[in-house]
């Protein structure tokens, strides 16, 4: 008789996927606007992940995953950008994580997180970047039609509800 067992590291997996609050895209329409995520080219290596949530506000008070990307997204199937919708006309807070890959194994796995603002106009389209590479982390978002950030955009700085640094890893600027 053959007897099937999950290793403790895949129940464990499956118990925190089932604690992660996934953000709730409201509908497609005229009165939403769409924004594309791209995958930051250098994610690639094991160890590195890139994740994007929606946040209530500026203090990461209730924070909702939209997006992620690990290393075996863009090998397997060729996973470059995701797309979400927001509602227009509204201020949207988006937090967007990296984590890098270690320059050897001696050294911590470093970070970069940022927090940005803006209002989405009911009918845009948008694209927002998030590069990490060699100590250089940037977040911005463009409108497709103009190519230019939206005229409230904003990096905002970080309270300390929006930075969750997973152990070994450590944040770029974060003597800690």
């Amino acid at each position: 008789m053959f007897k099937r067992t999950l290793s403790p590291m895949i129940l464990l997996s499956l118990a925190l996927a089932g604690c992660e609050t996934i953000y709730a895209q409201p509908s497609a329409g005229p009165t939403v606007a769409v924004v594309t995520l791209d995958r930051d080219p250098h994610l690639g290596t094991f160890g590195t992940g890139q994740l994007l949530s929606w946040s209530a506000d500026a203090a990461c008070s209730n924070v909702m995953k939209i997006a992620a990307f690990d290393p075996m997204s863009r090998i397997l199937g060729g996973v470059t950008d995701a797309e979400f919708r927001l509602p227009g006309g509204e201020t949207a807070h988006l937090l967007a994580d990296i984590y890098g890959d270690p320059r050897s194994g001696f050294q911590v796995v470093t970070a970069c997180t940022n927090l940005v603002r803006f209002t989405p106009a009911a009918g845009g389209r948008y694209r927002m970047i998030q590069r990490f590479n060699d100590g250089w982390c940037e977040a911005a978002v463009t409108d497709a039609a103009t190519g230019e950030p939206p005229a409230d955009f904003t990096v905002m700085g970080l309270s300390p509800e929006c930075i969750k640094t997973p152990p070994g890893y450590q944040r770029v600027g974060d003597d800690r």
